[in-house]
């Protein structure tokens, strides 16, 4: 049997999505599965044992029409028992026209009637304690596996050799076998980023709490910013940030955070890359964003905070694109999720991961 797997896009969307490929192994070991995904998502299915092929949708194809088309016309060529679309958008629908299938199984919506043999119906609000972006795609597995027992764990893969070269240069810096706090101190954007103020205060609470050194996870051209960052923070807690172990790649950052106690700050692909490490993570959603998508709450191990939780009629997740539009209203939102309102939430957590 050979299945197509498509989720081009964003980092945590593939992430989430390798479950598809692990539950299928899991219910059937000789599956011959190839994954459809963005260059630049790459590393965080790299030695991905349940898959047997990744194909590489090109990040330059959203311009380059040329280019999506030669791939369209090669993809032409295979043939698959089933296609998965996770993605559900304009790229994956004509991966699914171009790509011959007995069935091709995706997400129901107005436009994908033609495209789909079998259009599943998905929800958007979490009714039990299972994050729905998981559900979701553990929902486009039915048709194919019906009622057999699905697990939702999503898993990195690293190398040994990456592990030891990561503890070994944290060894360098702190000691051996010490730990620290990997800090997601940005967002994706903007608007997706917990104001700094607040920020240095949770840091300022957590170097109090934990004595522990803090990694910032930052791209380089945020280096400025994360600065600006630093400047708020106490000067004792200053001395705790260690720059030179700052990961310069997302390899770098998986393997790091490895070796961390604990991952926390802005909700995103960071800190969904360290659940699939096993990491205790707190996240900080944005007032765009609902949780009830990607959270599943486990008390002092996975734990988030919301906007919505404190002041209910605050937000309306529904309308998160016309907000996005509206940056000094997300500002302005976003400080009304003062630290005070969560701090022992943030100190049981510290406590609890650093025990």
């Amino acid at each position: 049997m050979r299945i197509l797997v498509i989720q081009q896009k964003m980092i945590g969307d593939v992430l989430v999505s390798t479950l598809i490929c692990k539950n299928l192994k899991r219910w059937n070991p000789d599956i011959q599965i190839d994954f459809i995904a963005n260059r630049h998502t790459l590393d965080v299915i790299r030695n991905n044992p349940y898959m047997d092929e990744i194909i590489v949708f090109e990040d330059s194809f959203k311009k380059d029409k040329w280019g999506l088309f030669q791939f369209l016309l090669q993809r032409r060529n295979k043939k698959y028992d089933y296609i998965i679309d996770a993605y559900g958008k304009l790229e994956s629908l004509l991966i699914c026209l171009f790509t011959p299938a007995t069935q091709k199984i995706g997400i129901k919506k107005i436009h994908t009637s033609f495209i789909y043999n079998t259009a599943v119906k998905i929800g958007n609000v979490q009714d039990d304690t299972l994050q729905w972006s998981i559900k979701n795609r553990l929902q486009l597995l039915e048709p194919i596996m019906g009622d057999f027992p699905k697990t939702s764990e999503f898993e990195i893969h690293l190398t040994p050799e990456e592990i030891l070269a990561s503890r070994e240069k944290m060894d360098r810096v702190l000691g051996k076998g010490n730990q620290a706090l990997m800090v997601s101190a940005m967002g994706s954007s903007k608007n997706k980023t917990y104001p700094f103020e607040y920020m240095a205060q949770l840091m300022d609470r957590a170097f109090e709490t934990t004595k522990l050194p803090f990694i910032i996870n930052y791209r380089p051209d945020q280096a400025k910013q994360i600065d600006e960052l630093i400047d708020l923070l106490h000067p004792h807690t200053q001395k705790a940030v260690i720059k030179s172990l700052t990961p310069n790649s997302l390899r770098d950052y998986m393997a790091t955070v490895y070796h961390c106690c604990a991952a926390v700050g802005n909700e995103g692909g960071a800190l969904n890359i360290a659940k699939g490490l096993h990491k205790p993570t707190f996240a900080i959603f944005s007032p765009l964003i609902d949780p009830s998508g990607w959270h599943t709450e486990v008390p002092n191990k996975c734990m988030a905070v919301d906007l919505k939780s404190f002041f209910p009629e605050a937000v309306d997740y529904q309308n998160h694109r016309k907000l996005a539009k509206k940056p000094e209203k997300v500002i302005e939102l976003y400080k009304m999720l003062h630290p005070k309102f969560f701090e022992k939430q943030w100190i049981d957590f510290l406590k609890n991961c650093t025990k």
